[in-house]
C-alpha cells in the first residue's frame, strides 16, 4: 500500500488524517504487508542519518512521488551501470511483499521463543550490538544475559511505533494469553502480533543491525575492509560492481576464499536482511583472513562505495564522491556518496568530517 502523507482530502469526519496516522493501523489490523509513506519529507531524497531513509516514519518506507518511477526500486537492480540516484538502502518494491509474509510466519511460529536464539544471534554476536540496538529490542533489559531471553511477545509488549497506546498493545496481548488455543480470537491476536512484530523487527535489523556494518556486514563494505577477497578482480573496479549485484555464491569474490573462510560466516537468514551478509565478528576474528591481509601483494583499486548510486566509484578528484558520517553507531560511521545533482541530500551537516 502506498499512502500519500496528505490525507486531508479523504471524505471523513473528525480529526483530519495523514499517513503516518494510520499506517500502524493498516499493519496491524489488514492484511497488507508492506506500507509505503509517499511526499513526508518532499526535501529530502537521500537520508544521511541513518541510511535507511526516514528512521521516523510508521511505514515501512518513505519515498518521494519522483522516486516510484525509478526502475531501481521495483527491480531492485539501477537502470545503467553507475546511472542515476538508486540508494542501497531501497528494498526492491517487488520482493519485500513475499519476505514480509515468510517474516511474519516465522514471527507467528515463534512468539514465546527468544528472538535473539531465533534469529541465530550468539552470545558473541550480541556483545557487538550497539547500545541503541539493545535498546531498541529491549529498553527494559539491562545487560546481554536477559536481553537473551527477550520473546517476540514481549517485545510486541514494549514497542510502540505501530500501536503507540500501551493499552491497546496489552489489550491484544491479554488476549493471546487467555484466549484457549483454536479460539478465532487467539488466532486473531496472533495475527496482529505476528505483522506488527515483523515489520518491527525488519526495521530493528535495517537501522540497528545491517546498516552499522558492524554485526553483520554486506558484500561491498566487505570489499571496502578486504578487498582481497575478490582475489586477482581486486585490481578491477569492474569486478567490485559485479560483486555488489551478484545474488548467488560464491558473491562475485574470489571462489576459493569464498568456499575456505567466507561461507561458514554467512548469515542464512536472509529474509530480514534482504540482502547476502556476513558476521563481521567472526571474519575479523579469522587469523586466516587477516594474514591474507598482509600477505596479499596484488594491486587494490582505491575505490569507495557510493550508497546514493549502489556502485563503487574511484576515490580522490574534486568531483570525486562526498565522504559523509552517518548517525549510526560504532566505527563504521564513514561512509560516501556520488552527491548526484537535482537530489536532495540531508542533513548537510553530516558532511563536516
Amino acid at each position: 500500500m502506498i499512502l500519500d502523507n496528505n490525507l486531508a482530502e479523504l471524505n471523513v469526519g473528525g480529526a483530519r488524517h495523514t499517513a503516518e496516522g494510520l499506517a500502524g493501523l493498516v499493519r496491524a489490523f489488514t492484511d497488507i504487508p508492506y506500507i509505503v509513506s509517499l511526499n513526508k519529507n518532499p526535501q529530502t531524497d537521500f537520508d544521511l542519518r541513518y541510511l535507511v531513509g526516514d528512521y521516523q516514519t510508521v511505514a515501512d518506507l518513505a519515498l518521494n512521488l519522483p522516486h516510484l518511477k525509478n526502475r531501481g526500486l521495483w527491480t531492485g537492480r539501477s537502470r545503467q551501470e553507475g546511472e542515476g540516484f538508486f540508494p542501497w538502502y531501497w528494498p526492491s518494491l517487488s520482493d519485500v511483499p513475499a519476505r514480509r509474509r515468510c517474516q511474519e510466519k516465522l514471527v507467528h511460529a515463534s512468539l514465546e521463543k527468544s528472538i535473539l536464539d531465533v534469529l541465530a544471534f550468539d552470545r558473541e554476536s550480541v556483545v557487538f550490538l550497539s547500545r541503541h540496538a539493545k535498546g531498541a529490542l529491549s529498553p527494559e533489559s539491562e545487560d546481554d544475559a536477559t536481553l537473551h531471553t527477550v520473546t517476540f511477545l514481549e517485545f510486541f509488549a514494549t514497542s510502540g511505533r505501530s500501536l503507540p497506546i500501551p493499552n491497546e498493545r496489552r489489550a491484544v496481548r491479554d488476549l493471546l494469553q487467555v484466549a484457549p488455543e483454536g479460539d478465532p480470537m487467539n488466532e486473531a491476536s496472533r495475527q496482529v502480533v505476528s505483522r506488527v512484530v515483523a515489520a518491527e523487527l525488519d526495521r530493528w535489523f535495517r537501522r540497528d543491525v545491517v546498516a552499522p556494518q558492524a554485526v553483520l556486514v554486506d558484500v561491498p563494505h566487505l570489499l571496502m575492509r578486504m578487498p582481497f577477497v575478490l582475489g586477482e578482480g581486486a585490481g578491477v573496479l569492474q569486478r567490485w560492481n559485479q560483486a555488489v549485484g551478484a545474488g548467488e555464491p560464491p558473491f562475485g569474490l574470489d571462489e576459493t576464499t569464498f568456499r575456505r573462510l567466507l561461507e561458514k560466516a554467512q548469515y542464512r537468514q536472509e529474509i530480514w536482511t534482504g540482502r547476502t551478509c556476513f558476521w563481521w565478528p567472526r571474519l575479523d576474528g579469522d587469523a586466516a583472513l587477516n594474514a591474507m591481509f598482509y600477505e596479499d601483494d596484488s594491486r587494490w583499486e582505491r575505490a569507495v562505495f557510493c550508497e546514493d548510486q549502489s556502485r563503487f566509484s574511484l576515490a580522490g578528484g574534486a568531483d570525486g564522491p562526498r565522504e559523509f558520517v552517518a548517525e549510526v553507531e560504532g566505527e563504521w560511521s564513514q561512509r560516501h556518496v556520488a552527491f548526484l545533482d537535482d537530489w536532495g541530500y540531508t542533513p548537510k551537516s553530516r558532511f563536516a568530517l
